[in-house]
């Protein structure tokens, strides 16, 4: 398809996720072919799903059709992106909607465009993943967790990578639900990222004041079905490398084997990784870190990451599962948010 006539042509597309039903999309503005725009964020490294091309609309002005389209579901938008917390064709209904309720911009003629064909190169069309039952299972799966605990929800990861899932999308402390789809395990947890986006890098709140881990045990039924692990993230701009040091402590441990002795010394290795001389609120810059993929010794960026996470099935009653697991978590979530207070 050629690139419309005029300098304000152009199309707002909506994206879906690709081969999985969820209450996500994306609403943007392109005056190129919606495909190969959708192809193009694929193959980017925004860290989101796969998506597809679900609808679109040529028009002569379609940087204005895209804000007013914003501006009205602004309610729905995931702060900060293009994402909007509605299935792609609720969306492009309230798009024609607010498209038929103006009169200044108007539709532009086009050749149909063709779909990409199937036995095409793009490394975005040819993607595959391992998941056997994405279209059932996993999809009721996370449409559940972002409904029980009434959020919006915010996906993370690819299907064709090794992890995908969906967080709360809270700024600070934050529940997700990740899938390995290599081994199809599953994990609900509690998350708190070392970040400035965290609302003022709360990770160094938590390991300054030191919160016992002998009183989140006591408040756990069962701690040894609850992993906790503070991982080491190296960056190279905004990607995480997969490094060899990337487990603090060695390794995960169930909440169990945590004695209060080996948690004062896992918090001291966790604040190795800020920097000291902005009062442990930032990176710890030029750090020796080794890549898993072939031994290289780099010097990087890190940050640390914590997770708390329990294991959950998909046999049986998958609400159930969630909501079990939701309560179990909770006092961990709790205890969290409460050692994040400055």
């Amino acid at each position: 398809m050629e690139i419309l006539a005029n300098d304000n042509s152009g199309y707002v597309y909506i994206l879906e996720v690709k081969d999985i039903d969820l209450p996500v999309c994306k609403i943007g503005r392109t005056r190129r072919d919606p495909y190969q725009r959708c192809n193009e964020i694929n193959n980017s490294s925004t860290g989101d799903f796969i998506w597809s091309v679900a609808h679109y609309i040529a028009v002569d002005d379609c940087k204005r059709l895209e804000s007013l389209v914003h501006s009205e579901l602004t309610p729905l938008r995931q702060k900060g992106r293009e994402f909007f917390s509605l299935n792609a064709n609720d969306a492009n209904t309230a798009l024609l909607s607010i498209f038929d309720n103006q009169t200044e911009i108007k539709k532009v003629n086009f050749e149909e465009i063709t779909l990409p064909k199937k036995n095409s190169t793009n490394s975005a069309i040819t993607r595959k993943h391992s998941l056997r039952n994405i279209d059932s299972e996993y999809a009721e799966l996370l449409q559940l967790f972002a409904s029980l605990l009434n959020v919006k929800g915010r996906p993370f990861g690819q299907l064709n990578k090794p992890i995908f899932g969906m967080s709360d999308g809270n700024k600070g402390v934050q529940w997700n639900l990740s899938v390995n789809t290599k081994t199809e395990e599953i994990r609900l947890g509690v998350n708190l990222e070392g970040s400035a986006k965290t609302g003022g890098w709360l990770i160094a709140n938590f390991i300054l004041n030191k919160p016992s881990i002998d009183i989140i045990k006591s408040q756990i039924n069962h701690p040894e079905d609850i992993t906790l692990r503070f991982s080491r993230d190296a960056w190279q701009g905004a990607s995480r490398l997969d490094i060899k040091e990337k487990f603090i402590g060695g390794r995960e441990y169930p909440l169990s084997e945590i004695h209060q002795n080996m948690w004062s010394t896992i918090l001291g290795e966790v604040l190795t990784c800020l920097d000291e001389c902005k009062n442990y609120r930032g990176r710890k810059r030029n750090q020796q870190v080794t890549l898993e993929s072939d031994g290289r010794e780099l010097m990087k960026d890190i940050s640390p990451h914590l997770t708390i996470w329990t294991p959950l099935s998909i046999v049986g009653n998958i609400e159930e599962n969630i909501k079990a697991r939701i309560s179990e978590l909770r006092p961990v979530y709790a205890w969290v948010v409460e050692a994040c207070q400055s």
